[in-house]
């Protein structure tokens, strides 16, 4: 069964329940249309769109290949459980008692059985009798021969020597690709770094020979592939749940401390006019998630076009051109409280990897491997290195806090955003790390 089809009879298997289970639901409530009148026919394909993308937030249309039938139904029990909860918040919202409608929770129970069900049986048909699709690879190599793997179909082979810049782009217009195989015989490491680097920011699985497994055992998180000596790398240890989970309490951190520290924030921005001439906030352009550029927003602490005469620089320990207030806000990391906005809106997390400016990451992708991986999570107002390292001043600090970044990302956890809360609270309030 191709990747296509096994799609298709998924969706179409999803859709007929959700009809189904709308349909119930609208005959039973005290509404005085049929089921077929327009306004239902039109609700029932909003019904259908929104569970529909709720499973697919949930990875629960991936190849059965890819998925555990007890993970899969769990994950699909906690989307039908988060869908409810939306469903009820919005009607509480609107003021909709979906309770009174008597066939709410008939037509919900039908639904979360009959689908728990279907995929069961799919998933089981499939897993058990269906032939599954080798993945198609690219196999990249440093000069041997390279094996045949099982479940794997090499489209296309290319040495180190061929790596530019732009591969990756090209070779994910022009080939149809499930990942890439990395054949090594261990001895071109810093090659085999940056092309995992140049990889991260596609939705493609990234593999590994044999060879290679101590230099991925030293970096990344990995897990063995079934029937196969290949081990793959894994960037995105939070499941759909917890990045829902992780971007909720982003929105309640940032509104609630914009709500709580308006006042403070305002007697700011007075004092900033009054000490010194120029604008209340500077804005800077910074590299944030999958390489999106965007614009970070701070009360200004230094003087008006600091780096006028400079160009980009790191910040100095008793740099001049940091004002009075400047020097009383960065050690209280006060001038970070604009941020706020930032995480509110989406270009930031409250906690991951600092941004940093476009001039500073396309040096530092250029003689450090592995540096892109820092965006394949969103950046942070704080994050392990800040509460573990100082600021930058040479590129061996880089270095050191991309160790702390890259511990950061591959156990990113709610729990370990809390306990790096925690810790930020403890190194601002002993004023460690500022200049």
């Amino acid at each position: 069964m191709t990747r296509k089809t096994e799609l298709i009879i998924n969706l179409l298997g999803d859709s007929i329940i959700l009809f189904f289970a709308f349909s119930i639901s609208w005959r039973a409530s005290a509404i005085n249309q049929s089921a077929t009148s327009q306004h239902a026919i039109i609700a029932n394909l909003g019904m259908l769109v929104f569970w529909l993308f709720i499973f697919q937030s949930f990875d629960l249309y991936k190849t059965r290949s890819q998925i555990q039938i007890m993970n899969g139904l769990f994950s699909l029990f906690k989307g039908i459980l988060l869908g409810m909860v939306i469903l009820l918040s919005f009607a509480y919202l609107m003021n909709i008692d979906f309770f009174k409608a008597k066939g709410f929770l008939p037509s919900y129970c039908i639904l979360c059985s009959s689908l728990l069900i279907w995929r069961f049986m799919f998933w089981g048909i499939v897993g058990e009798y269906a032939k599954k699709s080798p993945r198609r690879v690219i196999v990249f190599k440093n000069g041997e021969n390279t094996p045949a793997y099982e479940g794997f179909s090499a489209v296309k082979e290319i040495r180190f020597s061929e790596m530019s810049p732009d591969l990756p782009r090209r070779i994910f217009k022009e080939n149809k690709i499930d990942g890439i195989i990395i054949d090594s015989n261990g001895q071109a490491q810093t090659n085999v770094l940056n092309l995992i680097s140049q990889f991260t920011e596609g939705k493609y699985g990234i593999f590994v020979s044999p060879k290679l497994y101590p230099l991925v055992y030293q970096h990344f998180l990995i897990k063995k592939v079934p029937d196969s000596n290949l081990l793959q790398i894994i960037f995105h240890p939070l499941s759909a749940w917890d990045r829902f989970l992780k971007r909720v309490t982003d929105i309640f951190i940032s509104l609630t401390a914009l709500l709580v520290l308006f006042p403070l924030m305002g007697a700011i921005a007075i004092l900033i006019k009054i000490d010194t001439p120029g604008p209340i906030f500077y804005t800077q352009k910074r590299v944030g998630f999958r390489g999106k550029k965007f614009l970070l927003i701070k009360f200004r602490s230094m003087i008006q076009d600091a780096e006028k005469h400079t160009g980009p620089i790191w910040a100095k320990k008793n740099d001049r051109r940091i004002t009075r207030m400047g020097r009383i806000m960065r050690p209280f990391r006060l001038d970070e409280l604009p941020q706020l906005f930032n995480v509110l809106i989406g270009d930031m997390s409250f906690i991951g990897p600092r941004p940093e400016r476009p001039h500073f990451v396309s040096r530092f992708v250029n003689q450090i491997p592995l540096y892109p991986l820092r965006q394949t999570v969103h950046p942070g107002i704080t994050g392990l290195a800040q509460v573990k390292y100082s600021y930058d001043q040479t590129i061996e600090d880089v270095k050191r806090k991309l160790d702390y970044d890259l511990e950061y990302i591959n156990n990113i956890s709610i729990r370990l955003d809390l306990k790096i809360f925690m810790k930020t609270a403890l190194t601002v309030l002993k004023r460690q790390g500022a200049h």
